[in-house]
């Protein structure tokens, strides 16, 4: 495959040009009985709750946040929130769309509070993140292929990674809730609290400034 085929492979990807693959079925069902179990105190559903989603949350606050320790503070926020709010959780959406909203707004507050101090956000785009599943790249991982397509897929992947990082704070976090955790454009107007025509516009913007980006890249 030709740098160019898989450039434009990776493109269409990251612009939604692919089917985005939706949550599966069986998963949000077993959430929707742990999340039952927990409502009436058994701690050990609780348990398996953060251990299914832990990840997921600290994914979400570090691609906002960038920073390692603050998405970790803000996961482990998360989940006292869910605890803290169990009883009033009525099922109206998912529980990874609530578990988004929380995140997101967490780190919504993290942010505002560190930039009261005059702190900037930094990290290295190379670095891996050490999470419960053990160290994870800062990008997303190249698919399995031959070698010389690895390659190239990996160096084009750096550099969406650097960027998406380069991009407004509101334009990263409706890119990683739609192409990276596969939210729908309603889910991603509960997480944001927003309409579904922002969603839309935000990402259909994200997507042109992205693009206005990467023209001389590529």
């Amino acid at each position: 495959m030709s740098n160019a085929a898989a450039n434009a492979v990776k493109t269409r990807e990251l612009f939604g040009m692919e089917r985005v693959k939706q949550p599966d079925a069986e998963e949000a069902a077993k959430d929707r009985e742990l999340l039952k179990c927990c409502q009436l105190g058994d701690e050990e559903a609780f348990d398996e709750l953060v251990l299914r989603h832990h990840s997921r949350a600290f994914h979400v606050a570090f691609r906002i946040l960038r920073n390692h320790e603050d998405a970790t503070e803000v996961a482990q926020d998360a989940f006292v929130k869910v605890y803290r709010n169990l009883n009033g959780f009525r099922g109206e959406c998912e529980f990874t769309t609530w578990l988004h909203q929380i995140v997101v707004n967490l780190a919504h507050n993290k942010n505002r509070w560190w930039k009261r101090r005059g702190r900037h956000a930094a990290v290295s785009l190379d670095a891996t993140v050490d999470t419960a599943d053990g160290e994870v790249p800062r990008q997303v991982a190249a698919d399995i292929d031959a070698p010389d397509v690895q390659s190239v897929k990996a160096e084009f992947v750096e550099l969406l990674g650097r960027k998406v990082d380069e991009l407004p704070k509101k334009f990263r976090e409706v890119l990683v809730l739609r192409n990276v955790e596969n939210l729908s454009y309603e889910e991603i107007a509960v997480v944001l609290d927003c309409s579904i025509g922002t969603v839309k516009s935000r990402i259909a913007r994200a997507r042109d400034a992205l693009r206005e980006s990467l023209k001389d890249e590529v």
